[in-house]
């Protein structure tokens, strides 16, 4: 296959020149014709070699050296050894450094590892796998439902040891299907070290980690996820590697101010809340590892889509990790994230999605208007001025006017260049939202104000996101050596039948909600009896129009006025107080059915919500 050569060329070079190549990264690449081409970048080398099964562990196939820092080998087909030289073999670089040192390191680019420590590289084949997904097309942003989960934990059980795989995953999709979330996002498989972990210490992000099964189960869980219908949207991590278990560091021997060497800032720009390896996003052999890096998921890899973690980590540095307004702007970072999304761009249909955190509405703008270029970004203020509102332990102090600035958006504005939700890995990660919102898991109030929650996250302009067991009320909080506990979906059948009946309308299942898929938006608000109203189209009209009436606080208004936006035939759709979306709580009765008319008096029960679209036409 052609090499695709970011490293000598302009940025709409390297864009073509990438989207056009089967083959992203350096390193060690078996041939499909027999035999293997080797490429590796150390400048101050003065010998590389590759020392692996095939010659004995020692290090006599020798890379040339190239006037700009990279050295090259190519081992062609070979009978007499090409039986060694296959899929599965073990290898590693050997580098003699310039004061003569000895180092002996992992592939930077290996698509495997043997899960060891700074352990062997894996030959591996990106051509390898029988790919049956050549019908299938990313959904539209507005339809999108996404589903984060973590694989090590989310099909395994209790004694199971160490973290699920990609392959225990996949009859697991019948619950992603039965919830109806058509998109997962996936928390990083690229390889860490050890084996248990959430994964954001990513030390080789070309191979998948051996825990959850390498390259091939990642292939199988994919294309399974395509033919059932599911995008997959990968976590990736480019604002710092490691710092375990880390090929890069001072990979040639050359380092400066005890930190880590060509592919690392060396100076005050290398330290990050989590270690002292950012990369040097100035040098182009560091921003084309990371380029080359996101089309391989997105290309090689299938992937629909990349959440691109901890942006605001590589556009600055300096600052604490929770106040970024004292960090200073890195133009070398932004220069990187510029790259990446126009390159892409290029490969059509798929999303990159920002993990910004600073409300900062330039990240989904286009490059050439000034912005970074992401699809869409998460809007952590959502998930902040809701929660804010629900852990209020008295009902007089919760502010409709804070909820209708997270409905609108403020900055990043009402549309679907946001992400929006109430849990994800995070907030999971220190305690489940009913234990926030009402101290208690198992009271009926955390259930309540739980569901309240996650309507608003359905009916609010935006690209919906699920964490996993939030949509059956999982009480304890996330953690990679706890497996999910599905005993707890029977248990809470009802709030799992909600987060079904939900997802139903936002994807306009039954054609009667489409404007939950639009960007109109009008939001109401009544502060003294605690009542959000909110009015979402696409074009309006029958089977578009759709009405959310939110009651925060624990009376029951027997005759709280609406004035519905128009005078048409409105029909309850959903009524989080109904009885078949309880537990083990308290059964109420269901919202009375309003009248044909532009306003109406309506019965709402302690902490609901109640939705209506309008009647579509009959069909004939």
């Amino acid at each position: 296959m052609a090499q695709c050569p970011c490293k000598l060329l302009t940025l709409a070079a390297v864009v073509l020149a990438c989207a056009a190549s089967a083959r992203y990264g350096e390193g060690f690449h078996l041939l499909a014709e027999g035999g293997a081409e080797v490429r590796i970048y150390a400048p101050h080398a003065q010998q590389v070699s590759v020392a692996a099964s095939w010659n004995n562990w020692t290090p006599t196939d020798r890379l040339s050296a190239l006037d700009n820092g990279w050295w090259v080998l190519r081992l062609p087909a070979d009978p007499t050894r090409d039986y060694l030289l296959r899929r599965g073999a073990a290898y590693k670089i050997h580098i003699v450094s310039q004061d003569g040192q000895e180092l002996w390191r992992p592939d930077p680019w290996s698509r495997k590892q043997d899960g060891e420590t700074l352990g062997n590289s894996i030959a591996y084949s990106d051509d390898s796998f029988q790919w049956s997904d050549a019908n299938w097309s990313m959904p539209d942003s507005n339809t999108l439902v996404l589903y984060e989960l973590h694989v090590g934990t989310f099909c395994g059980h209790e004694g199971w040891p160490g973290s699920a795989t990609l392959d225990m995953c996949i009859p697991k999709l019948d619950h992603i299907l039965q919830l109806g979330a058509n998109a997962i996002e996936l928390m990083p498989v690229a390889e860490f070290d050890g084996e248990v972990g959430w994964g954001y210490t990513t030390a080789y992000p070309y191979a998948v980690e051996h825990a959850y099964g390498g390259p091939d189960a990642f292939k199988r869980f994919v294309n399974a996820c395509h033919n059932a219908g599911i995008a997959v949207i990968l976590d990736v991590v480019y604002n710092h590697l490691g710092p375990m278990d880390l090929p890069l560091w001072r990979f040639d021997g050359w380092f400066e101010n005890d930190l880590g060497g060509i592919y690392f800032y060396n100076d005050d720009r290398a330290e990050t809340p989590w270690a002292h390896t950012r990369p040097n996003y100035g040098l182009q052999h560091v921003r084309s590892y990371i380029i080359d890096n996101a089309l391989f998921w997105l290309d090689t890899m299938h992937c629909d889509g990349l959440r691109v973690d901890g942006v605001s980590f590589i556009r600055s540095w300096g600052g604490s990790e929770t106040n970024r307004s004292s960090a200073t702007f890195n133009p070398d970072g932004e220069l990187t994230l510029k790259e990446l999304t126009q390159a892409a761009r290029q490969l059509q249909g798929k999303m990159i999605i920002a993990e910004d955190l600073q409300d900062n509405a330039t990240m989904t703008e286009e490059v050439s208007a000034g912005g970074l270029g992401f699809d869409s970004q998460w809007d952590a203020r959502f998930h902040w001025l809701v929660q804010h509102v629900l852990a209020k332990a008295n009902d007089k102090d919760r502010r409709m006017d804070t909820l209708m600035e997270a409905v609108l958006g403020r900055s990043l504005s009402a549309s679907f260049r946001r992400v929006i939700y109430m849990e994800s890995h995070d907030e999971a990660g220190r305690q489940r939202l009913p234990g926030i919102v009402a101290g208690r898991l198992d009271s009926w109030v955390a259930a309540r104000l739980a569901a309240m929650a996650s309507a608003l996250v359905m009916v609010s302009p935006g690209i919906p996101m699920l964490f996993q067991g939030q949509d059956f009320l999982v009480r304890d909080s996330f953690s990679a050596e706890t497996p999910l506990d599905w005993a707890m979906k029977a248990a809470n059948a009802g709030t799992f039948s909600l987060h079904q009946d939900l997802i139903s309308l936002r994807r306009n299942l039954l054609n009667t909600s489409k404007g939950l898929q639009g960007e109109g938006v009008n939001v109401t608000i009544d502060q003294d009896n605690k009542v959000l109203i909110i009015h979402r189209w696409y074009n309006g009209g029958p089977g578009d129009d759709v009405v959310a009436i939110f009651n925060f606080q624990r009376s029951f208004l027997s005759h709280q006025e609406v004035a519905f936006p128009f005078e048409a035939e409105w029909s309850p759709a959903f009524n989080s107080a109904d009885a078949r979306y309880h537990n083990m709580f308290t059964i109420v009765q269901e919202a009375e059915r309003p009248r044909s008319t532009g306003s109406t008096s309506l019965y709402l029960h302690p902490y609901s919500c109640i939705i209506y679209t309008r009647r579509p036409p009959l069909l004939i």
